[in-house]
């Protein structure tokens, strides 16, 4: 018995540092009792990670009848994590009953994607006509109030003090981050490596076998995006496809153009429901593949 109390511990000790470190995600729903059209409601998502990892939220331009309509994002940091903060506030325009489709979340590493999900939920709208009778009306005038100096200065005084205590925790709360994020090796291999090693992994995953073309092509958009961030130095991993096509400057318009078009088309599978075949997912793999492997054997011929 003693034995096994010694085992378990030595595992628990060994695996803590990877169950600490793992990405989670958790929501909660907000709305009133009754949903009824155009009343807002809050999809709230929380995703604790590492400091150093970037969450990004996936463009979303409608959900069959909910319309995103606001969203906010804010970051805290406890217990060596980052929790990231998301609030999502949607509307309706029909009634009926309705499921709420999952939502998708991504996490950047230095080399690596992770998507979490959230899950589907029923939601059942309903009409609404106005009511005259509950009309709210005044039962007396306005009272007039008369304020003296202390009704001014006790106020001012508070929102300075709070001002000051915010900005003293945003900067004790940075220092620790940007010491982590100096002490991180920087990977200085070229870029086309890095993709490829991306690349390489995505093939692994079988997506394609298992007809996960959503989940396929969001990756595979995002290695594209993420090969043209550091390769051409612009921020096209939080870029939509038009503002790629209006800050990518390079005088290889073949490649633009080609680039573009996949990225076109992975966006239409992922917010259009384009049904896309096999063949075709398979194909820009293969074309962005061998476009880097090119780079790859050109750098090899340079060096020789």
């Amino acid at each position: 018995m003693k034995n096994i109390l010694i085992i378990l511990l030595l595992l628990l000790i060994t695996f803590t540092p990877a169950i600490v470190s793992s990405q989670t995600l958790d929501y909660k729903l907000e709305r009133p009792s009754k949903l009824f059209i155009g009343t807002p409601f809050h999809v709230i998502v929380n995703i604790s990670s590492e400091i150093t990892d970037s969450v990004f939220v996936p463009k979303i331009d409608t959900l069959d009848v909910f319309i995103l309509k606001d969203h906010s994002e804010k970051e805290t940091i406890k217990n060596e994590d980052k929790i990231s903060t998301i609030d999502l506030t949607f509307q309706t325009f029909d009634t009926g009953e309705f499921t709420f489709p999952e939502l998708e979340f991504s996490i950047k590493q230095e080399d690596t994607l992770k998507t979490l999900y959230t899950s589907e939920f029923q939601l059942v709208i309903e009409s609404v006509i106005t009511d005259s009778t509950q009309t709210i009306k005044d039962v007396a005038d306005p009272l007039k109030i008369s304020l003296k100096f202390w009704d001014y200065f006790i106020p001012i005084v508070t929102i300075i003090l709070i001002f000051i205590l915010i900005k003293y925790l945003v900067r004790y709360f940075r220092k620790k981050p940007e010491k982590l994020l100096k002490e991180k090796e920087v990977d200085k291999r070229p870029a086309y490596l890095r993709t490829l090693e991306l690349l390489n992994d995505l093939k692994n995953q079988k997506l394609l076998e298992n007809s996960k073309f959503l989940q396929y092509h969001f990756r595979l958009s995002y290695i594209i995006r993420f090969y043209l961030e550091i390769a051409y130095k612009i921020n096209a991993v939080e870029m939509t496809t038009n503002e790629i096509r209006r800050n990518l400057k390079t005088s290889d318009h073949k490649f633009k153009t080609k680039i573009l078009q996949n990225l076109t088309t992975a966006d239409k599978v992922k917010f259009a429901k384009y049904k896309t075949t096999y063949d075709e997912s398979e194909a820009i793999y293969d074309w962005f593949e061998d476009y880097l492997i090119s780079l790859k054997k050109a750098e090899e011929k340079e060096n020789a």
